[in-house]
């Protein structure tokens, strides 16, 4: 797996939940707090793009049934979402919740649970070469509000599972990260800077996605506000 590790790696916010290479802290008594949500198993994969997709589903709309080329992985923002996998029971996602979606299996319901309130939900796909971010049985006849964000490049690394993780920091919380595992990561709530390098410092606020591209990069985040916490989902893909 992960042949060209050595000459391209992915590196974001993310790689701050490792303990082991954590060089900072998110204050002076103790380091920042990371929870493993979901390990996502699948065949081995050549992994040229990550596309990402910022879905806005309003109050009751419901997906129409679709299938997935590539794996996809994501992350529940805001509202409540009715998922099944055909074959499995229905289960309902909640705001902060992760999912994976496999390659193959028929998607029968990907639903805004609430007939009053938005839903909002980020998928991260692992495609190969040409193959679609996502595909429809029939064409939609509800209009999808999809937000497309930067695709991530991968240089067709050999991936075949992808461990997801949530990282809090407390206020004004920052931490020194290295990591030689490729991975991307999304602001899930507040607003950090990070500083990769000598480069200028980023702000980025929630919603925002990243990645840091080179072998061995090394970066610094920190939470840019004093009043609440930054919360960031991470993705290691391996």
């Amino acid at each position: 797996m992960n042949k060209h590790s050595k000459r391209f790696r992915i590196v974001t916010l993310a790689t701050l939940f490792t303990a082991a290479i954590l060089t900072g802290s998110a204050n002076a008594n103790s380091g920042p707090a990371s929870i493993k949500l979901l390990t996502a198993n699948f065949e081995s994969r050549q992994v040229v793009q990550v596309e990402v997709g910022d879905f806005h589903f309003t109050p009751g709309q419901v997906a129409p049934v679709h299938t997935h080329a590539a794996p996809a992985v994501g992350y529940v923002a805001k509202g409540e979402i009715i998922y099944q996998v055909e074959g499995e029971k229905q289960q309902i996602l909640s705001a902060g919740d992760v999912f994976y979606e496999p390659a193959g299996p028929r998607i029968l319901r990907f639903d805004n649970a609430s007939a009053t309130e938005e839903a909002i939900f980020l998928d991260f796909n692992l495609e190969q070469v040409d193959e679609p971010f996502i595909v429809f049985e029939q064409a939609p006849t509800e209009a999808i509000d999809r937000r497309s964000l930067p695709t991530i490049d991968l240089d067709d690394q050999s991936i075949d599972r992808v461990d997801i993780y949530t990282t809090e920091l407390d206020r004004t919380g920052s931490v020194a990260l290295q990591s030689d595992e490729q991975t991307l990561g999304l602001v899930a709530e507040g607003v950090i800077e990070l500083q990769v390098g000598d480069e200028a410092k980023q702000r980025i606020a929630a919603g925002g996605t990243f990645s840091l591209p080179g072998a061995d990069s090394s970066a610094t985040i920190v939470n840019a506000s004093s009043e609440v916490i930054a919360k960031v989902i991470t993705f290691r893909l391996r």
